[in-house]
């Protein structure tokens, strides 16, 4: 516990005793007829003592729930609603001379579950608000039992057993780690056992009042102690950056105590380290209104004597941007500087960001063509053919080879070739359907996959190709070309066990005899006998007039 706390909480303990003492004399006086207790002393005293005991509990209510609304501890929260407990059973019982049993009991409990949950921390201020609320409807509802004619003859046969557990639930409160928290449950303790001990009105009385007025002066103590785990938390340090910045920085703990602060503050504020520990609202002058609620980040924009004050919520604390608006430019240019850093460096991702993903596609597409490029097309076909072994549907290969492509190198030129090459992509691209994949086979070569397609569906499309391609020349500058392809056919049938390799072998077997008869020719695979489907007008013998050969 520090010196200041300690100056703190004897300054409310006396603030508390002093502005009650005249009240509880008057209410002694004018409540003394109706407290059904043996007086000791003169009569005056024993509601004098519940004037005291309800002022210190209503002190120590408000400190600890103003507290529990800027820490967001449900503990500080829970304390609150006890001290209103307490608060509320001196006033009904100066009033009405009502027992204090069950208020006594309630807030025992409250105190015993908030001390065993000191770790708890609520993340939202609407939280906050709800656990204060229902804590103080206990506190409401331990004194109503005590009034209402119903409940209050069964509170009164219960009397013995609910102070013995409130004595119970006290003593299990005082053995937390919290030397604070231990040091009121033992008083609320004392206190019930005082009452307790009471058998109509005794010096046990005197005793139970005492203890619990010296639980209320502590705990309104004890919400102005700091907590060691916020104070002494690395989160109320400033980082290295923050100390360079012109602005003038300052970090407040989780009690909005000043913490850190950089040279600049030093220099606009005129802090030393005797400013360590001051209240933020002493120091800035901002009422705890204009806070950032827990859940906000940031946001509260004020000024203070021509300061801009900016506010960032940061865990339980709050950190404090001050800059003044008619200081040297030199904070400006270094505030352009680093907005300048800051373009440069998004530009910079932007860029890296363009530049990976034309690397991706360069990987995956030929920059000639614009088909798949040949490691893609694979891949492609590598997935097609696990697809059809998995599912049994029959998968077709078509591979497409431009005849004379090195005459046309040689005679046009390798642009010329790069035209017939851009031209042919585009001709089969269009003629391929959704489902379909085409891409790169080679210097002249294409390969294109076809899901779900038979060997009627695959001879069909080779030949729609074929003649799609020699119906219309090919212009190259000037002149035009006339070009014809060999295709080979290759399908793997539903069921049948072939991998990527073994369809390659077949596909590739079937286009070189194509090519192995001049070319422009469609031959299918193997298991056709490699068949060749020729036009009906070629009068080649070794062609199949009548399509498809045995």
């Amino acid at each position: 516990m520090d010196r200041s706390a300690t100056v703190h909480g004897a300054k409310i303990a006396l603030t508390v005793v002093a502005a009650a003492l005249p009240f509880a004399v008057v209410a002694g006086l004018w409540s003394a007829p109706a407290i059904p207790l043996e007086r000791v002393g003169p009569s005056w005293v024993v509601p004098a003592g519940l004037a005291l005991l309800a002022a210190a509990a209503a002190a120590a209510t408000i400190l600890w729930l103003a507290r529990g609304m800027g820490s967001g501890l449900l503990t500080d929260v829970l304390l609150a609603a006890a001290s209103a407990s307490l608060a509320g059973a001196a006033v009904t019982a100066l009033a009405s001379g009502a027992s204090m049993t069950a208020p006594v009991a309630a807030t025992a409990a409250l105190l015993a579950v908030g001390l065993a949950i000191e770790d708890v921390r609520l993340p939202r201020r609407g939280m906050a608000i709800a656990a204060a609320a229902g804590g103080f409807v206990v506190a409401e509802a331990s004194v109503l039992v005590e009034v209402l004619p119903p409940t209050a003859s069964a509170v009164a046969a219960a009397r013995p057993g609910l102070l013995l557990v409130a004595l119970g639930l006290a003593a299990a409160a005082a053995v937390t780690r919290s030397a604070r928290g231990g040091a009121v449950a033992w008083l609320v303790g004392l206190g019930t056992a005082g009452l307790l001990a009471d058998r109509g009105g005794s010096a046990e009385s005197m005793v139970a009042l005492a203890a619990l007025l010296g639980s209320q002066l502590l705990a309104a103590r004890g919400a102005l102690e700091q907590r060691s785990d916020v104070v002494e938390s690395s989160d109320v340090s400033l980082p290295d950056l923050a100390l360079q910045l012109p602005d003038a920085i300052l970090r407040f703990d989780g009690h909005l105590r000043l913490r850190d602060w950089n040279a600049a503050a030093t220099s606009l504020l005129g802090l030393d380290a005797d400013a360590t520990g001051t209240r933020m609202e002493d120091l800035l002058g901002i009422p705890l209104s204009d806070l950032p609620a827990l859940e906000a980040t940031a946001i509260s924009h004020t000024v203070v004597g021509g300061l801009e004050v900016v506010m960032h919520r940061s865990g339980l604390g709050v950190t404090a941007v001050i800059r003044d608006p008619g200081a040297a430019p030199e904070a400006e240019r270094l505030a352009t500087e680093l907005r300048s850093t800051i373009e440069e460096l998004l530009r910079a991702r932007r860029t890296i960001d363009l530049q990976r993903g034309e690397l991706e596609r360069s990987a995956t597409v030929d920059p000639l063509t614009g088909v798949a490029s040949r490691g893609a097309i694979l891949e492609r076909l590598r997935l097609e053919v696990a697809q059809a072994r998995r599912y049994r549907h029959p998968l077709a290969v078509v591979l497409l080879d431009i005849d004379g492509f090195g005459t046309i190198n040689r005679i046009h030129g390798i642009g010329g070739g790069d035209a017939v090459l851009r031209e042919v992509a585009l001709r089969i691209r269009l003629r391929v359907r959704e489902a379909d994949a085409l891409g790169r086979a080679g210097s002249d070569g294409f390969l294109a996959t076809l899901p779900h397609t038979d060997e009627a569906g695959a001879a069909t499309f080779a030949d729609a190709l074929r003649h799609r391609l020699a119906l219309r020349p090919i212009a190259i500058g000037d002149s035009t070309l006339s070009v014809t392809v060999s295709i080979g056919v290759a399908t793997m049938r539903p069921g049948e066990d072939l991998d990527v390799d073994g369809l390659l072998a077949r596909v590739q077997e079937a286009l070189d005899s194509a090519r192995s008869t001049g070319g422009d020719r469609i031959a299918l695979d193997r298991l056709h006998g490699l068949a060749r489907l020729a036009d009906p007008h070629d009068s080649d013998p070794s062609g199949d007039v009548d399509g498809l050969g045995s």
